[in-house]
């Protein structure tokens, strides 16, 4: 995918650049730019969304970054955060272990290297718990799949569509992240837990291992030990 850069707005005006923990951030006039990748367009009409948190761009917070930084959005599709200069859409450069925080979501994501399924990648996951002992993320993603041919020749083909896949929720005490284990005793085994103790808290606080607040339960009751 070709770079570009973008043009700062205010070329009339003093422009200062500064570095606040990036090398990637300049100011004009207080606002804040990076340098960013432009998205492939595509020719031809995809129906769905490869938005997981709707079309919108929306505010965001980043640890020591301009408080002008540009409205995002997650691409679910291609992994990567949208922002708009104009009329023209970039991706932010993805930067390890940098955290973006959408207050009006409630969600942070964190763009960082892991290892999964064999698979090494530089991407962004859903923060839910973080800690030296475990954490837990979510990975969120959609797919494009074909539209059907048409069976005759009085119908059209259907459009390629977006597709959202099943939330993936992964844990990790290093960069190497496992899937979530599906059952109890899975979990006494990952956790290197007592079984009978994580029967009782699974009883005690009703848990369905395959419900999101009660992973979170979960992986925050393992930190405590």
């Amino acid at each position: 995918m070709k770079r570009a850069f973008l043009i700062l707005f205010g070329l009339s005006m003093s422009i200062t650049n500064g570095q606040v923990g990036n090398e990637n951030i300049s100011y004009s006039s207080g606002n804040f730019f990076m340098r960013a990748n432009r998205p492939t367009t595509k020719e031809y009409t995809i129906d769905g969304t490869p938005y997981i948190n709707g079309n919108s761009f929306s505010k965001v917070i980043i640890k020591d970054y301009s408080k002008n930084v540009q409205d995002l959005r997650y691409n679910a599709y291609e992994d990567e955060m949208e922002f708009k200069n104009g009329e023209e859409l970039f991706y932010a450069n993805k930067e390890n272990n940098l955290k973006i925080q959408f207050p009006t979501l409630n969600k942070t994501y964190k763009c960082f290297n892991y290892s999964y399924d064999g698979k090494s990648k530089l991407g962004y996951l859903v923060v839910l718990v973080e800690d030296p002992k475990f954490s837990l993320y979510k990975r969120e993603r959609v797919e494009l799949l074909n539209g059907e041919k048409s069976t005759n020749a009085y119908t059209k083909d259907a459009n390629d569509y977006y597709a959202k896949e099943k939330d993936l929720y992964l844990v990790s005490s290093t960069s190497q992240l496992s899937k979530f284990p599906k059952n109890v005793g899975d979990a006494a085994d990952f956790f290197s837990i007592d079984k009978k103790e994580l029967e009782i808290f699974f009883k005690t606080n009703k848990i369905n291992i395959s419900r999101e607040a009660d992973m979170i339960k979960l992986v925050e009751f393992i930190n405590q030990h």
